[in-house]
């Protein structure tokens, strides 16, 4: 869960990524860019109302010329999700957040409205959440188990700040397509509905957070209604966080396809997760960290009569910051596919950006 947010801030970033899958030989090459903002419209002179804020995000996607797309690549590979976050197969720019922020009672309660991503807001992460942070494939850094992960659409959220706990619920439109405003989609009333319990005691030395989220997805055009329950933790150790430890795990059922031409269109793991490491600055370096995740998902009936099997594989990385504005990040996944054999993808990705807070 994250943090109270008190600052206006506006983010800006581009994230290159190459990848390379040696037993395929082939190259898998995307870039986001991201323009993220938060705005403070007003500050109410009410005891129990506190600022109102604006928050938007643009993101632009696409795959380098030449190359492969991440979730090309992860089909010519024999692999059940992408090796990559970033998995444009062509150019796309989309209004992902555009919504309003409201706070109350001292900034123990904030409730939104509009457009939203839920991976913005449920099941956060300083290690697995954002994939230009930290690790790039999609079991870790994403979800590929649950569906309600990547609904984009109108909806409402709300989080509740406890002293060690937190609480947080919304719906989103589960089959909005159009880039903008999709009323005409959330007239249909087919959405993703969840609800995460967060705890997080406090510590001088480090996070320890726990939460676990249960959700549902309404039936839609294709595939059946979906309920699911994930449960995820960090623990920081040391002084200064040296260590972490932390893991994801989502089991789920139905969201079946409607008829034999739908079956594609289901999430490709029945249930999955990982179990991860950190080091944060490895031998005294300052500005480095290693990490390194085993990854376990098992394929759904459909997935299985393709061929696939459960996949289970390993992904390190390491990544240095030189600058402020600056870090990369060279990776390693070790994967098993339908063939029964391991795929090595090796990467690097990139992120250059600018931030200001005020």
């Amino acid at each position: 869960m994250s943090a109270k947010e008190e600052l206006q801030y506006v983010y800006l970033s581009a994230v290159p990524a190459y990848q390379y899958a040696a037993k395929e030989g082939e190259s898998a090459g995307n870039y986001n860019l991201d323009a993220i903002a938060t705005l403070t419209l007003s500050r109410p002179g009410i005891s129990w109302m506190d600022q109102t804020n604006l928050v938007m995000w643009v993101n632009s996607s696409d795959k380098i010329d030449g190359l492969k797309s991440a979730p090309e690549l992860a089909q010519r590979a024999g692999l059940s999700w992408d090796t990559n976050d970033i998995s444009a197969d062509s150019a796309s720019t989309s209004l992902l957040v555009l919504g309003v922020e409201q706070w109350f009672f001292d900034k123990s309660l904030s409730v939104g409205v509009g457009k939203y991503f839920p991976g913005q807001y449920f099941l956060l992460s300083d290690y697995t959440a954002d994939n230009s942070n930290t690790f790039g494939n999609k079991m870790i850094s994403g979800n590929p188990a649950a569906s309600f992960w990547e609904a984009i659409g109108l909806g409402a959220n709300a989080v509740y700040y406890m002293d060690e706990w937190a609480i947080a619920g919304g719906f989103v439109d589960a089959q909005a397509t159009a880039d903008g405003l999709d009323f005409s989609s959330f007239g249909k009333g087919k959405y993703a509905y969840m609800l995460e319990l967060d705890y997080e005691p406090k510590r001088a030395d480090g996070v320890t957070s726990m939460s676990i989220l249960g959700y549902r997805v309404s039936a839609r055009n294709d595939v059946r209604s979906e309920q699911g329950i994930a449960a995820q933790f960090t623990h920081e150790f040391g002084d200064r966080a040296e260590y972490a430890a932390f893991g994801r795990y989502t089991i789920r059922s139905g969201g079946k396809g409607r008829n034999p031409a739908a079956r594609p269109f289901e999430s490709p793991v029945e249930q999955g997760g990982f179990l991860g490491i950190a080091w944060n600055r490895p031998f005294g370096r300052e500005h480095h960290q290693l990490a390194a995740s085993v990854i376990y998902g098992e394929a759904t009936d459909f997935r299985k009569s393709q061929g696939f099997n459960n996949q289970y594989g390993l992904e390190t990385y390491w990544k240095y910051q030189p600058s402020e504005w600056f870090h990369i990040t060279p990776s390693a996944q070790l994967l098993r596919n339908s063939d029964n054999k391991l795929e090595t993808v090796v990467g690097l990705r990139a992120n250059l950006w600018f931030d200001r807070n005020w």
